[in-house]
């Protein structure tokens, strides 16, 4: 969602600020709890156990992103405009709203229930996009981009010839995005390669 300009972060530091000096035991008890939700959070996500019950385990998230908001509301973080797309998903059963960053407005994020109907999740869209919020979608759960290192671009003649190693110097030698993408992405020395792929690291 577009922030709100009459907001910043120092602005909403400075709100908690003045919020632990008028009720300093309160506004630590919250902070602890928001540390403690955070750590519950990190902990449950690193079980090895975490897919084995897709649906379980994100309810359980879902359930510490609400916690976690309504402490951020007590800390007077929030906005209406926040709490508008918790209302819109969270009370239609879609999923689980926090607010994200600073707060004062900015944006919020989303965790859905797995297996929403997608014309609710058209018409959820549709609203948004009516209130004027915009919309990020990504998943979880997926590797991120990393480097097999030492990595061999097949771009020999053929698969006897091998390709162009990949060293960790060659890679942490790249000059910026550009020289990335030119060591591995889609556009080497010799024309055009494959797309970036997700490399898993061995070990």
């Amino acid at each position: 969602m577009p922030p709100d300009e009459t907001k910043s972060t120092a602005f909403e530091v400075a709100k908690v600020g003045n919020l632990k000096k008028a009720h300093p035991a309160i506004t630590e008890s919250i902070l602890h709890a928001i540390d403690k939700v955070s750590e519950a959070a990190a902990e449950l996500i690193s079980r090895e156990d975490f897919d084995s019950d897709e649906l379980s385990s994100i309810e359980e998230l879902g359930k510490l992103m609400t916690i976690n908001h309504g402490l951020l509301v007590a800390l007077g973080v929030s906005h209406p405009r926040l709490d508008r797309i918790r209302e819109l998903v969270d009370h239609n059963g879609i999923g689980w709203t926090k607010l994200t960053g600073a707060g004062g407005g900015g944006c919020a994020i989303t965790l859905l229930k797995p297996g929403v109907p997608q014309e609710k999740l058209d018409q959820l869209a549709e609203t948004l996009e009516e209130e004027g919020y915009e919309k990020f979608q990504t998943t979880l759960g997926c590797d991120g981009v990393g480097v097999l290192m030492p990595a061999v671009l097949k771009n020999g003649i053929d698969d006897d010839h091998g390709g162009e190693e990949i060293d960790q110097d060659k890679f942490l030698n790249a000059d910026g995005i550009e020289g990335v993408e030119e060591l591995v992405g889609v556009h080497g020395e010799d024309g055009p390669r494959e797309d970036w792929k997700f490399w898993r690291v061995e070990e």
